[in-house]
């Protein structure tokens, strides 16, 4: 069966959440009323295309297969705000895009009106279609000055996806100001983000119930030279978290209910 079919076919029940992990820092939101939240979704070749990174991982779904409500990009790295999908994602007339400020220039690009999207900035919230959004403090450098995170609450469950960052706890503690349910972080300890072992450590300030590595395996350029970019060694500095914390290493495709906290295949 298709991943956008496994979307489809899923029913969530009220005052729960279903995750879909897309690879590299993708994930696809599922409510009970059925809206699909998409966030930093890498599914064509740009990167190689733009850069010369080969996708190590394909691609689970196609940009024409989305029926996003809402499509967030932390930033504008063609491996978050995929260029050569966000053509064919601006064809759905029902599809709203929430980005960080570097974001604008590619919405304009596709010619989206003021009415189809939203810059957010760190510490900007704002609601819609029942859904809170938070911008959040990241640093991903000179890369990428303006990115940052974004905390999606739904029915009172919290996801913060920390979009690209190196390891500023206290900044980002400070940001959030919220107890956090769900928190999916990058791994990969290149090209100013955070190591597994960063990422655990900052699970164990944030204190979410679950955390969920992203940002490994998609590309070679982004392996960390001193092992510590990988899942087994965010696996290994998560074990340390308290019992209530939960660590995931999700492989494309796989999918969790929350509160539920179950991983369905």
């Amino acid at each position: 069966m298709r991943l956008i079919e496994k979307i489809n076919d899923l029913k969530v029940i009220e005052h729960r959440i279903a995750l879909f992990f897309l690879g590299q820092a993708g994930i696809c939101l599922k409510t009970s009323d059925n809206k699909l939240i998409v966030i930093d979704a890498y599914l064509s070749d740009a990167v190689e295309r733009l850069f010369g990174f080969k996708r190590m991982i394909p691609s689970i779904l196609e940009a024409e297969e989305l029926d996003a409500d809402l499509y967030i990009s932390t930033h504008a790295h063609a491996d978050h705000l995929d260029p050569d999908s966000l053509p064919v994602v601006v064809k759905n007339k029902k599809t709203f895009f929430i980005g960080s400020p570097d974001c604008e220039e590619l919405y304009l690009q596709q010619n989206l009106t003021k009415e189809r999207y939203k810059i957010l900035k760190e510490g900007e919230e704002w609601e819609i279609q029942g859904v809170r959004l938070k911008a959040i403090f990241a640093d991903h450098g000179d890369l990428a000055p303006e990115a940052g995170g974004i905390l999606v609450e739904i029915e009172g469950i919290k996801i913060y996806h920390t979009g690209d960052t190196s390891f500023c706890p206290d900044r980002i503690k400070s940001s959030l100001n919220t107890n956090v349910d769900i928190m999916i972080a990058p791994i990969n300890g290149q090209y100013g983000n955070m190591n597994g072992e960063e990422a655990a450590a900052l699970a164990s300030i944030i204190q979410p119930k679950i955390v969920i590595a992203s940002h490994y395996w998609m590309f070679l350029q982004h392996v960390c030279e001193d092992g510590k970019g990988d899942p087994t060694t965010f696996l290994k500095e998560a074990a340390t978290l308290p019992q209530e914390i939960k660590p995931m290493v999700m492989a494309p495709g796989d999918h969790l209910v929350f509160p539920e906290e179950e991983i369905m295949f």
